[in-house]
Parts: structure tokens; C-alpha cells; sequence
């Protein structure tokens, strides 16, 4: 912003109109002053001509600097009012898009509201799929907090009980259903371990809670059924099924129990013995010496300490040697032949 051109003018024509008498006044002064040198008065003349012709001259470059300065000044002082004038007009134009962006914003949100809706529901159910409950039960939550859709979330979250509840009873039949093979099969080490995994998980389902007094229940109807087939082994005096219903028995038995068939068991491993022996001796007399030799091998490892073992074991070796040369003669036979 400039200075208006009759600023000051008055000024500078006082100035002007001064500086020009000084200078006349001071070149007058000197003039007298060398036209009568030699007296004081005369010097002072000049001193004070050369004074006035100072001031004049310093008077004539100071102040249209200073009037510059001035100007200057002014006008800077204005471009600051323009710029005071702009920031004003700008700030209330960007509060006015401030505004219509927030307006633009809530917009895009609506407009966008029913994708990120969509987005959340294909979300939930890629967690139904993946079984990943807890995911999908906070996403629920976020379309209740989130969108207000509070019927929705709830009908989303029943849907996820009803899904966790349908998966956790499918696990639970596949566990009960590999626990009643480990029933069949008699295997109740394995159906304890999975029964208390199951009361680990569901401490308070009424079908876990079962399946410990069903194990029980069939454990002891399977020890029953086996005193009962040993019992029968015994009449029949079937040795050797007597002897594996024995063994199988083992596990089921207290000590009092055990100790009560003792003698019964005495006398079936005894009945065993003596069949071994009595098949023992009938192959080596008939020189069947591979069955004498199985014969013999089995009474040694079933009954290690008995007498009989003992005479046994030092004929093995010759029983050995005797077998193999029974197995070599059929090889040896055409060249006899021949």
C-alpha cells in the first residue's frame, strides 16, 4: 500500500523552502566574510556560512530518508492490515470446508454402512466356519456397539450357541463312540484316559459324568464273565484256555481273590506241565524232533523252574542239531536216490 502523493507535501515544501534560504543565507555569509577578511567578526561570518551550508545540506539528504523510512513504514504497515484482512476471510472459508468434510465424511459412512455390514457378516461366518467362537461372539458385539443393530447381534449370538453347542456334542459322540471301542475291546486304561479329558473339558455334562459308572459297570461284568469261563475251563479241564483266561484275569483280580484261586490255578499249571512232558517225550520218542524241539522250547520259557525244565534245556541243543538234519534230508534225498 503506497503513500498517497500529497503526503507530506506541505512538509517538503517547508523543507525545501528552508534548505534554499540556508544555503543563500550561508553562501551570503561566507561571501562577506572573504570580502572583509581579516577581522574576527569576518571569520565568524564564514564559520557560520559554513555551518548553515552543513546543516542545510545535511537537512536536504536526512529528511527524505527519513520520508522514505516513513513511507516505507506505512506501507508495510498496510500490506500487514491486507494480510490481517486475508487470514480473516481464509479461516472462515476453511471452517467452511472443515465442515462440509465432516458432512462428507458422515455421508460416506452412511453410504458405506450396508458393505461394512456385509463385510462383518461374511467375517462372522468365516469364524463359524474355523470354529473360532470367540472372534466371532466380539464381532457381534461390534455390529450392536458399532451400528446399533442390537436384534441382529443378538440373533448372531444365539446362532453362535446354538453352532459351539452342536460342534462340542459332534466332538463329544466321536469321543464316546472311541470310548466304547476301548469298551469292547477291554482296553479301560485308555477309556479312563479319555473319560477324565472329557470331564476336563465338560465337567458338568450328564454324559461325560456316565461313562466312569459305565466303565465301571462293564469292567466288573467283564471280570465276572471271565471267573465264570474259567470256572467252565476248569470242569472241562481245558488247560490251556484255563491258562489264557488266567492271565487276562490278572488285572481284575484283588489279592483276597487271587489268593482264593490259587489252588486251582496250581492244578492247572500242573495238568500243563505234565502235558508238555507227556507231548515232549512222545515226539522225542517217535523222533519227531522239531516238534519235540517246539515242546521243549515252550516248557522251558512257561516254566523255567520246574524240574522237568532243567532236563529239558540241557537236551536242546542236540534236540537243535537233530532238527536241523531232519530239515537237510529233503534236500539230500534225490542225490540218494540218483
Amino acid at each position: 500500500m503506497a503513500s498517497p502523493p500529497g503526503r507530506f507535501s506541505q512538509l517538503r515544501w517547508l523543507h525545501n523552502t528552508a534548505c534554499v534560504f540556508a544555503l543563500i543565507g550561508s553562501f551570503v555569509l561566507i561571501a562577506l566574510g572573504l570580502a572583509g577578511m581579516g577581522s574576527s567578526a569576518n571569520t565568524w561570518m564564514i564559520v557560520v556560512g559554513c555551518l548553515a551550508m552543513f546543516l542545510a545540506v545535511a537537512l536536504m539528504t536526512i529528511m527524505p530518508i527519513l520520508l522514505k523510512m516513513e513511507s516505507t513504514l506505512n506501507r508495510q504497515l498496510g500490506e500487514l492490515r491486507d494480510v490481517h484482512d486475508r487470514i480473516g476471510t481464509w479461516s472462515k472459508t476453511l471452517d467452511t470446508v472443515a465442515e462440509n468434510t465432516r458432512i462428507s465424511d458422515a455421508a460416506k459412512s452412511l453410504a458405506h454402512r450396508e458393505q461394512e455390514m456385509d463385510a462383518f457378516r461374511n467375517a462372522i461366518q468365516e469364524d463359524f466356519r474355523l470354529e473360532k467362537w470367540e472372534a466371532a461372539l466380539r464381532l457381534a458385539d461390534e455390529i450392536e456397539t458399532r451400528f446399533g443393530y442390537k436384534q441382529e447381534a443378538d440373533a448372531l449370538r444365539e446362532d453362535l450357541d446354538e453352532a459351539r453347542s452342536a460342534n462340542i456334542q459332534a466332538k463329544l459322540n466321536q469321543a464316546i463312540s472311541v470310548i466304547e471301542e476301548y469298551f469292547k475291546a477291554h482296553q479301560w486304561d485308555r477309556a479312563q484316559a479319555e473319560i477324565d479329558r472329557l470331564l476336563q473339558a465338560l465337567p458338568d455334562d450328564t454324559r461325560v459324568l456316565s461313562l466312569a459308572e459305565r466303565k465301571k459297570a462293564l469292567r466288573q461284568h467283564h471280570k465276572q464273565s471271565l471267573l465264570e469261563s474259567w470256572d467252565e475251563a476248569v470242569r472241562r479241564s481245558d488247560v490251556d484256555n484255563a491258562i489264557d483266561i488266567l492271565k487276562e484275569l490278572d488285572e481284575y483280580l484283588s489279592p483276597a481273590e487271587a489268593e482264593s484261586l490259587q489252588t486251582a490255578a496250581r492244578d492247572v499249571f500242573k495238568e500243563k506241565l505234565l502235558q508238555l512232558g507227556v507231548k515232549f517225550r512222545f515226539a522225542v520218542t517217535e523222533k519227531r524232533w522239531e516238534d519235540a524241539l517246539s515242546a521243549g522250547l515252550e516248557l522251558v520259557e512257561e516254566f523255567p523252574n520246574a524240574r522237568m525244565a532243567t532236563e529239558v534245556r540241557e537236551a536242546l541243543d542236540t534236540l537243535r542239531e537233530r532238527a536241523r538234519q531232519t530239515q537237510d534230508k529233503p534236500a539230500d534225498a534225490p542225490h540218494a536216490t540218483a
